[in-house]
């Protein structure tokens, strides 16, 4: 039963149109009936149960702990005075808002425009890795290639020194633009190219992009 419902069974008896027994029997019924079937019940009735269940029209059959016709009055006008706040209450909680079709076309949009964003950051984040491996991996060599010309020492003790060298920023990249100017040969402008500008434009260029990507793709993406 709905909470309109309880609430006109019980305006029933209060109001002289139900007598007590004929109350006890229909609100009992109803009462088994959402309890085997797990609906939910007001409070005010639940409360109102246990009166109705006490109540005893016999007053032969009445004691101190069964409820008399006072008892189950006062009882059911306590819930009748309780179920207009449950039934307002049920009634909000059982409307909520609904989308609408702009809402959802806005949604979907949003979605489509921040898989676009996060698809493009995963490139973009992809070759710029590609381009420091490409560039760490030839900044090694030429740093070698430099210590081993320098120190006049063999490859084994170069290699040892490089490894820590080529990849500490700025002094990687100056020991490896002079090995690839000075011992392979490189065009002054080709190591410098090489060693200092591409690492210095994928730096901060890739990183500027994938801010900016990201930022786009925060603000919900294309309209």
């Amino acid at each position: 039963m709905t909470p309109g419902a309880w609430r006109e069974l019980v305006d029933a008896y209060v109001g002289g149109r139900l007598s007590a027994d004929a109350f006890k029997r229909r609100f009992a019924e109803a009462f088994a009936a959402a309890v085997a079937a797990r609906a939910p019940t007001p409070a005010a009735v639940q409360e109102l149960a246990y009166t109705v269940d006490a109540y005893a029209g016999d007053p032969m059959a009445r004691g101190h702990d069964v409820a008399d016709d006072e008892d189950l009055q006062r009882a059911a006008r306590r819930a009748l005075t309780l179920l207009p706040e449950e039934v307002g209450a049920s009634a909000t909680a059982a409307a909520p808002p609904q989308m609408t079709a702009e809402d959802l076309r806005a949604a979907r949009a949003r979605m489509q425009g921040a898989a676009i964003s996060f698809g493009t950051v995963g490139a973009i984040g992809c070759a710029v890795a590609a381009l420091w491996l490409a560039i760490g991996v030839l900044q090694f060599f030429a740093v070698a290639a430099q210590m081993q010309a320098v120190t006049d020492w063999g490859p084994a003790p170069s290699t040892l020194i490089a490894v820590p060298l080529a990849f500490i920023p700025i002094v990687g990249s100056i020991i490896a633009f002079f090995g690839a100017k000075d011992v392979w040969g490189w065009e002054p402008w080709l190591a410098a190219l090489a060693f200092l500008a591409l690492p210095l434009i994928s730096l901060l260029g890739g990183g500027g992009m994938m801010r900016a990507r990201m930022a786009g793709g925060g603000r919900g993406g294309p309209r």
